[in-house]
């Protein structure tokens, strides 16, 4: 057991040793000093080499001049070659790669060609010494090369070694393996004299000044954290606190020993990274505006396709900074704070996007024509240019570390945006007045638009990744759905005036839409999911009314007679309501239509049934003389079997659409006639006596009788409804 225990103790300090002889081989100042000695001796050894000799000759005093004047340019360059920063012309970066790729490419044409045999040490060393420097200026400078001609002396050495002994590729790969792990063992801060010791969860900082200040990982990691919420323009207060809490589980387990320190060094890189690139906001957000502006103006004016550059915010950010960037991300997603990382990011990349908004005044509110057209500007530049651009930056940093890590940032960048898209479409149906500008000109132009936004920047595997998905196609088929109802309801060329007061085929047709939109079946309950969303039963509720109003439109039109047009709304608001009563319509929306059934019935029976009620009242003053109020009587009764009985001859031709709609209507003429018909009866057989029944025609059975045989019932809708029973 003692020997476990010292067998543990010694490796665990061989590791912190060896982490603390990197960490110091990193810093600025000793890398910066191994870039110089490593320049020195690789220019005089390769002076002194095989390979010079074959390339230029023999020495010469002229040659000699400008070899050395050529080697202090070099260690000079070095020596003060400035600290990354974001301040680097992009054009000088590809005025420097292009000349390294020219030098070495001709360097080794002329090498392969013109050095023959062997080569000598001297070759080897200055080629290792050079690879040395190359690793030095890639931590050091921002120009992007130095990682390339690190891999081409790296190859260089490689080959040469296998010239001499072909085994020897393994010293060559062993040496360019060491070279490439010390290159990304992370660094420390630039620009500070930072040194992190862990003792007991104490760090101790030493600043500038040679002043010595302790504090625990949390305090640490807060200043982290208020560094993230400063540069993001967020309170500490509303700052999320899991990437400290996640710090401290790893600080507190024994296999984690030294992680803290770096993980806080590299979210400070991260954020120095993040800081650097906001400034190139000021130059960034006016390009990319101007490009979304000349494209909107094709798009909209000349209605050509032109083609959105998706590589714009890509290729105009400093190249040095987003390679620091990606190196950061990928220690971040390594060490498993993918979520702070991607959180750090999206924030930054949320606040270019709402810049961009604001410079070109895309701002929408209301759902008014102005702020219609802001938002199908904005859906066709998100869809085209924004979305596509930071895409292609997301892949950029994360793709190659963890693809969902790309696609969890890429969903944070732009929820945001897409769900006010998707809640101003979801509002201009919710809240607007169903009129024709409404129906045939913004809802087809909303609908293309969110297609439109789906295809250009979601792909089919993403479909089940991205939350907002499922909003944007909901909100889109409802904007289909609307237009849909619209256009059957308007611009239907089949539909024939009914003639006898039955149901109308845009009833039909519109309430087969709506109840297949909502996936209904007669099973009671059987509604989806995406159904169960309060604004989906407001737009619902709103093609019913807009169906009602346009039939209530219909029937004064198609019918001269009123009472006929009232019957020809009873049956469409009675199938209507049959059709709906399974809907999660709110209580209020079915008593309103109840009330609109009770109503049309009301005045069907006042317009049909009032005036041959009247024929069976007396007034007071009639009964002065009884040979007057007699013939008076009698003239009525003769009034009211002659329109009783046209009545009943006219309306049983009209049609009703179920036998439970004609009960109920009976039952209502039954209700309203008879009592005033058992009225005048009563009294007509008291002035009249036993010849009151040479006069009366009709007994209470009669009446009944005639009652039930008015109205035909719709063939087809009787046939369905046996069918259902």
């Amino acid at each position: 057991m003692d020997t476990l225990c010292l067998w543990w103790v010694n490796g665990w300090m061989q590791t912190f040793i060896l982490n603390q002889i990197l960490r110091w081989l990193k810093k600025p100042k000793v890398v910066r000093l191994v870039c110089l000695v490593s320049s020195v001796v690789g220019l005089f050894c390769y002076a002194l080499s095989s390979s010079f000799n074959h390339l230029l000759g023999s020495w010469s005093w002229w040659k000699m001049l400008l070899y050395i004047l050529f080697s202090s340019i070099t260690c000079l360059a070095v020596l003060f070659t400035p600290a990354r920063s974001s301040s680097s012309s992009h054009r000088l970066e590809f005025h420097f790669a292009f000349l390294v790729l020219t030098v070495t490419s001709l360097y080794s044409f002329l090498f392969d060609n013109v050095v023959k045999g062997k080569p000598d040490a001297y070759s080897l060393i200055s080629c290792a010494a050079f690879a040395t420097m190359s690793l030095g200026l890639s931590n050091l400078t921002q120009f992007g090369f130095q990682i390339d001609l690190l891999y081409f002396f790296c190859g260089g050495l490689t080959v040469q070694l296998m010239k001499i002994k072909l085994w020897l590729v393994v010293v060559g790969g062993g040496f360019s393996y060491s070279l490439l792990q010390l290159r990304d063992y992370p660094s420390d801060r630039q620009g500070e004299n930072l040194q992190l010791q862990v003792q007991n969860q104490v760090i101790i900082q030493v600043d500038d000044s040679g002043s010595v200040s302790s504090s625990s990982p949390v305090t640490m990691s807060q200043q982290a954290n208020a560094d993230v919420e400063s540069t993001l323009g967020t309170s500490p207060e509303d700052g999320d606190f899991r990437f400290q809490d996640h710090l401290l589980t790893q600080s507190n387990s024994p296999s984690q020993d030294g992680s803290v320190d770096d993980v806080l060094i590299i979210q400070q890189q991260l954020m120095n990274c993040v800081k650097e690139l906001e400034k190139e906001n000021q130059r960034l957000v006016p390009m990319v505006c101007s490009h979304v502006e000349k494209y909107l103006k094709v798009v909209f004016d000349s209605k050509e396709v032109p083609h959105p550059d998706v590589n714009l915010v890509m290729d105009a950010l400093p190249s040095g900074i987003m390679g620091r960037l990606k190196e950061n991300v990928k220690l971040m997603v390594e060490a498993g704070f993918t979520e702070e990382c991607s959180d750090i990011y999206s924030k930054w990349r949320r606040e270019f996007l709402k810049q961009c908004l604001q410079a070109l005044r895309l701002q929408f509110e209301t759902p008014n024509n102005e702020d219609v057209e802001k938002w199908l500007k904005t859906c066709k530049a998100a869809g085209k240019i924004l979305f596509p651009n930071e895409r292609r930056l997301c892949d950029y940093l994360f793709s190659r570390f963890s693809v969902a890590a790309a696609d969890v940032s890429f969903e944070k960048v732009c929820k945001e945006l897409t769900i006010n898209v998707v809640n101003f479409a979801d509002t201009t149906i919710t809240t607007g007045t169903y009129l024709p500008n409404l129906l045939f000109n913004i809802v087809p132009k909303m609908s293309e638009s969110l297609g439109e936004l789906i295809q250009d920047f979601i792909s089919p595997a993403l479909f089940d990744k991205l939350s907002f998905v499922d909003d944007i196609e909901d909100v889109r088929q409802r904007l289909a759905t609307v237009n849909r109802v619209g256009n059957i309801i308007y611009h239907t060329t089949v539909q024939a005036p009914v003639t006898d007061g039955g149901l109308h085929l845009i009833t039909k047709e519109v309430m087969k839409h709506i109840l297949g939109f909502c996936d209904f079946k007669l099973e009671p309950a059987a509604l989806s999911y995406r159904v169960r969303i309060a604004s989906f039963w407001v737009v619902i509720g709103k093609m019913v009314e807009l169906l009602e109003s346009e039939l209530e439109v219909k029937s004064k039109d198609y019918y001269a007679d009123p009472a006929l047009g009232f019957v020809f709304m009873l049956n469409n608001l009675n199938y209507i309501a049959q059709k709906t009563k399974f809907l999660k319509m709110d209580d209020d929306w079915f008593r309103r239509n109840r009330a609109k059934v009770q109503q049309k019935r009301n005045l069907y029976l006042r317009r049909s049934w009032n005036k041959i009620v009247e024929f069976l009242k007396i007034g007071k003053n009639e009964s002065a003389e009884a040979d007057v109020v007699a013939e008076l009587m009698k003239e009525k009764l003769h009034l009211f079997n002659l329109h009783f009985e046209e009545t009943c001859t006219t309306q049983s031709t009209w049609t009703v659409s179920d036998m439970q709609l004609k009960r109920r209507i009976i039952k209502s003429i039954e209700e309203f006639l008879l009592p005033q018909y058992g009225k005048f009866c009563d009294r007509f057989r008291v002035v009249f006596g036993n010849q009151a029944y040479h006069y009366i025609k009709f007994g209470f059975l009669d009446i009944q009788n005639c009652l039930n045989h008015l109205f035909l019932l719709d063939e087809e809708m009787n046939t369905k409804d046996k069918k259902n029973i």
